[in-house]
């Protein structure tokens, strides 16, 4: 084959390997993106009935948030497949940049019938932010978990930040939210997700060339937060409020 050919087709492959990566890469981002607005959506649903949404001090009391949006019947089994969310904790008067994150468990007791759940975790004490960047973790192992109360005027008087470290939700029937004991499930930072959100030249990383999420975790979301998690950050303003 003549060198000329050859440099040609080389050049060709490189760039056909470029487009397939670049292509790759933007799928990738939709998804992280159409998670980040399911769980927007989530956080809508969370606040929109008050019978039957956090009471409002438990949300003022809240440090971190995560969500889980859409935890289908079967994808939470022993040795099977992860519910896959994000999460933020306050900073200042605002929120945080979000980290991607996913939870598994073998239990399926946060599951009704054959209906895709939503799971939400409000995290109460300061040193959340700490333990949420850890890689991975046990729910009820390092930090307290209960089944969050329901009700906006419950406990109005009442200081969560004293009780559970950790409060879950589940979704159950039509969409509406009950405290749920999610104990022994496994909690974990989505590096993949993050990779793709945060480039390594726009944020610190960790030895594996992952984001740093303890970074992320104390980083209020500004102008330049990437367009792929605004919609859970925006959320997270508008419907839980920036002050606690």
């Amino acid at each position: 084959m003549p060198a000329r050919r050859f440099v040609g087709l080389a050049c060709t492959s490189l760039a056909l390997t470029a487009l397939v990566t670049s292509f790759a890469h933007a799928q990738q981002e939709g998804k992280l993106e159409d998670r980040a607005k399911a769980a927007a959506h989530v956080l809508a649903n969370l606040v929109s009935d008050p019978k039957n949404s956090p009471p409002n001090g438990l949300l003022r009391s809240a440090m971190c948030i995560a969500v889980i949006p859409s935890v289908k019947e079967g994808a939470m089994i022993v040795g099977g497949k992860v519910g896959y969310g994000l999460v933020a904790c306050r900073v200042g008067d605002g929120w945080s940049l979000p980290s991607y994150m996913a939870i598994k468990s073998g239990s399926v007791g946060f599951q009704v019938g054959g209906q895709a759940t939503d799971v939400v975790l409000i995290f109460t004490y300061a040193d959340a932010p700490a333990l949420i960047a850890t890689s991975n973790f046990e729910l009820g192992a390092q930090a307290s978990i209960a089944a969050g109360p329901v009700g906006s005027t419950i406990g109005a008087a009442t200081d969560f930040k004293q009780g559970s470290a950790i409060y879950s939700y589940s979704t159950k029937g039509a969409g509406a939210f009950v405290g749920v004991s999610l104990a022994g499930t496994k909690y974990e930072v989505d590096s993949k997700g993050n990779r793709t959100t945060y480039p390594a030249a726009s944020v610190p990383t960790t030895t594996d060339k992952s984001p740093d999420v303890s970074y992320l975790l104390k980083t209020r979301a500004g102008k330049d937060t990437p367009p792929a998690v605004k919609p859970f950050v925006s959320a997270l303003e508008e419907r839980i409020g920036s002050k606690r």
